[in-house]
């Protein structure tokens, strides 16, 4: 087996043992990610907001049109919503999992920051179930592999531009 094949192989059984042992928690409150570490890793943003009501309610929110992934990167597939069943519209590293989860969820920090831009405690967000989990991983090229191998596999949140 060759070093690149060993390294896919390796990186085939972490992701599948992150994506297996992910578990997400409901999410209405900012309060409700308090027990979200401040520590490096992957995250994933689920939701039963229909992806079109999504959009426009972010784009009314902050002014500005939000944008959707058109179409998937080689080798992939766009992640589609089935009726009222939760769906991943986000999924992203960071090295702090809580703060970047409070920026996405709730609109914190800077405009210029790239974020989801919503706010979950607020209408028309709060009409809906919002889901988040998360996987500790304290290597930024590893975080990144992991976050890659996901959406390669599982498929391309539409709110991930890159």
């Amino acid at each position: 087996m060759s070093k690149f094949e060993e390294l896919s192989s390796l990186l085939e059984a972490y992701g599948q043992e992150t994506e297996h042992a992910r578990k997400a928690f409901p999410v209405n409150s900012i309060e409700c990610l308090d027990s979200v570490p401040d520590s490096q890793g992957v995250y994933w943003i689920e939701t039963t907001m229909p992806i079109s009501k999504v959009r426009e309610a972010i784009s009314e929110l902050n002014g500005k049109e939000k944008k959707l992934r058109v179409k998937p990167p080689i080798g992939t597939s766009l992640i589609t919503q089935v009726e009222a069943e939760p769906i991943v519209i986000y999924s992203g590293t960071e090295n702090n999992l809580n703060s970047r989860l409070k920026q996405h969820l709730f609109n914190l920090g800077s405009k210029k920051t790239a974020k989801l831009g919503c706010i979950i405690s607020q209408p028309p967000f709060d009409s809906y179930e919002w889901f988040v989990s998360y996987a500790e991983i304290d290597s930024y090229e590893l975080r990144y592999a992991v976050e890659a191998w996901w959406r390669l596999n599982m498929g391309w949140p539409q709110f991930c531009l890159r």
